[in-house]
């Protein structure tokens, strides 16, 4: 396997563990707070019919991909702030606040309601943070 094709599928595993543990943890945590109206692990169908839980790992395993790449290339040595900031900048700020709202016809920056931009800074934070230690510990194991 080429060095290459080794950290996009490195990427992509760390960060389909880390929707199912610090992702959907942190969704977890919120919606017992009451400030998330779904319960995480959500097996729902999204509007194409594929499980909720199913499609966020794909897209999470996505941003891995990135994350990968990305990574090395942050000028940042504390690992948990890092992870911290591709969350924010990739999935959170890219992602949902200006792709996602583009594609669904939903306002930018969540209307710009406090509440809603800290629920998703929160949860996709979270993802970062989950996805470097992983994605660390993985890394170390297959060295």
């Amino acid at each position: 396997m080429t060095p290459t094709i080794r950290m996009a599928v490195l990427g992509f595993v760390a960060a389909v563990i880390a929707v199912l543990v610090a992702h959907q943890l942190m969704v977890l945590a919120l919606y017992m707070i009451g400030w998330v109206p779904n319960a995480p692990y959500s097996f729902r169908p999204n509007a194409w019919g594929v499980p909720q839980i199913i499609n966020g790992m794909f897209w999470g395993g996505l941003w891995g991909i990135a994350f990968a790449f990305a990574a090395p290339k942050i000028p940042i040595s504390a690992a948990w702030l890092k992870g911290i900031v591709l969350g924010l900048l990739g999935p959170l700020l890219i992602g949902g606040w200006i792709v996602m709202a583009a594609i669904r016809g939903q306002p930018f920056f969540t209307g710009f309601v406090p509440m809603r931009m800290l629920v998703g800074a929160l949860i996709l934070g979270a993802f970062g943070l989950g996805w470097i230690y992983i994605h660390q510990a993985i890394a170390r194991t297959r060295a």
